[in-house]
């Protein structure tokens, strides 16, 4: 057995938990629900644009993809650690490699099979509602999708793999979603008051404030949803757009950088997550 069985196994157990269908049932509620609300709010007669339902939908989705993510990724290792069975992946064998990897790719398998699926559903509701559709946006909204899920799993996995039960990891994931998608914001502010003496405004600001907040994995996302997604509002979502930076806009704050600190995000999780599952002694 090796990183890819063990993600098909992770994967089909998954869909004998019931897991599976349930985040099936409620990306289609999701995707399909959110979409027709603007339609479904119309009083002038009227058909909605496209648009509407794609703005409509950023919000919701870039709130649960992560809660799903994480929710789906933290028991990964750590519940096999306190039930014994990562005794018998690692006796098949498997190094401990291959069960990080293939935890890491079935768990984004089981957030990523009902995302499509939502998106297939929703897409038939937005065409059946809305005056147009734009194949390109939707296209990019679902990779936006997928992508952040991935993120969210690998940190849920990369935590999973830190510790030695599941109240550590529950601990870690919700500390990590209350930090970085709730209160990173209030943290940048509070280190722009302690360098500034002043709280920060929403344009002229310094190019080191506004890389720290876009660090966070989901300021980064947004800024990638940019290159993914062109409708209007979009820009409403990178709350550390390039036109707020005074003077000359640095590399680091060109969306194409939010790339590399999303694919940090995606590596440096797994990686801390490896390195301590490899010295781990297994009870």
């Amino acid at each position: 057995m090796s990183w890819i069985h063990i993600a098909r196994k992770d994967f089909a157990d998954a869909g004998r938990s019931l897991m599976l269908w349930a985040l099936t049932v409620l990306l289609i509620l999701l995707v399909a629900g959110v979409s027709s609300i603007p339609s479904l709010l119309a009083t002038d007669g009227a058909t909605p644009m496209f648009e509407d339902a794609l703005s409509f939908l950023f919000t919701p989705i870039g709130f649960l993809i992560p809660i799903i993510g994480l929710v789906v990724g933290y028991q990964a290792i750590v519940s096999e650690r306190e039930s014994g069975s990562i005794r018998f992946l690692l006796g098949l064998p498997n190094t401990r490699r291959d069960v990080v990897l293939g935890k890491v790719l079935g768990r984004t398998g089981v957030v990523a099979i009902p995302t499509v699926i939502g998106f297939a559903v929703g897409a038939v509701v937005i065409v059946a509602l809305y005056d147009g559709f734009a194949v390109v946006d939707y296209l990019g909204l679902l990779v936006f999708s997928l992508l952040m899920g991935l993120v969210y799993v690998a940190i849920a996995v990369g935590i999973s793999a830190s510790v030695s039960s599941r109240a550590k990891a529950l601990a870690g994931v919700l500390g990590f979603f209350v930090l970085f998608d709730f209160l990173w914001e209030f943290v940048t502010m509070g280190i722009y008051w302690a360098v500034e003496g002043s709280l920060p405004g929403f344009d002229g600001l310094p190019a080191w404030y506004l890389f720290v907040l876009r660090l966070s994995p989901g300021q980064s996302l947004s800024a990638i949803a940019l290159t993914l997604v062109d409708f209007a509002g979009a820009g409403d979502f990178d709350m550390t757009a390039a036109g707020r930076v005074a003077g000359e806009v640095p590399f680091y704050l060109e969306n194409w950088f939010a790339w590399i600190i999303v694919a940090m995000w995606i590596l440096v999780p797994l990686g801390i997550g490896y390195a301590r599952f490899k010295n781990a002694t297994l009870s």
